[in-house]
């Protein structure tokens, strides 16, 4: 038995009967319901505000908090509770890291170009995942964070990847359309189809305003044989002009990824979107 399932199973037997804890699943779950309280506008926290995001009892919560410590996913300090370093080396393993090592270095020339807001990400159930984002010089509305997902169909990023998607994955889409962000957000499919039949035969995906009033976008997918394994963005003010001029440098700039993606092998580790 590892040192970690040693842990959880010593922290289920001392939880003791009647404590609802008496299954290892039970405690994992709970776990991640702690863990899933930190974010980046929220890195450390208090004993209380860990309780009353994660709805668990303060007697729970500080038990599950002493496991993860003593494993050393959470560390404590003075001020309260934060990630652990053991978390942030579990987190360079999954392969989504290679790719975005891969591009880091063509978003930042990107960047560099135009001074806009960058984004990379993935599809994951119908959602975009944001790997990286570069924030823009001057305009930064994007809602989007890195580690964060929001609804494929109403972004560029993610209809560039829908549109290179499994026609299981647009099915999916249909079975649970999300809440529409703003009043120009995508709810029909066939229009959802309608425009990914465009960007198929454009190479590229535009959004205006569909995500957040006021904030366009242009997206490119990264392509590896025939599927979008991810794609990049830049958003901007819709109010400075269709985009189109950015079509071009995305385009490089994914090609440039393409390659070094192959280059190092990531593409054979990351499921092409769904």
């Amino acid at each position: 038995m590892d040192e970690d399932m040693g842990v959880a199973v010593r922290t289920v037997a001392e939880a003791g009967p009647g404590t609802g804890e008496t299954l290892a699943p039970s405690v994992l779950w709970k776990a991640f319901r702690v863990l899933g309280v930190f974010s980046h506008s929220r890195r450390v926290l208090t004993l209380a505000q860990i309780v009353r995001r994660s709805g668990l009892p303060k007697s729970t919560a500080h038990r599950v908090l002493a496991m993860l410590v003593e494993v050393g996913a959470v560390e404590q300090h003075s001020d309260g509770y934060r990630m652990g370093l053991r978390m942030f080396s579990l987190g360079a393993l999954p392969p989504e890291v290679a790719l975005r090592d891969a591009a880091l270095v063509h978003l930042e020339e990107l960047h560099r170009v135009t001074g806009q807001t960058l984004h990379l990400a993935i599809l994951r159930e119908g959602d975009a995942v944001y790997l990286e984002k570069l924030r823009g010089r001057r305009y930064d509305r994007s809602p989007a964070l890195v580690g964060g997902r929001l609804p494929a169909r109403c972004t560029a990023i993610g209809k560039a990847m829908l549109a290179f998607s499994t026609e299981r994955t647009l099915a999916e889409l249909s079975t649970a359309p999300p809440a529409p962000r703003t009043a120009r957000s995508l709810t029909s499919m066939v229009a959802l189809r309608r425009q990914l039949a465009a960007v198929r035969v454009d190479g590229y995906a535009v959004d205006r305003e569909e995500a957040v009033d006021g904030l366009a976008c242009v997206a490119v997918p990264v392509l590896v044989a025939g599927r979008a394994v991810a794609a990049v963005s830049i958003a901007f003010a819709a109010a400075a002009g269709s985009g189109t001029v950015l079509v071009d440098p995305l385009r490089r700039t994914a090609a440039a990824i393409f390659r070094s993606i192959t280059a190092s092998s990531a593409a054979h580790l990351i499921p092409a979107g769904g």
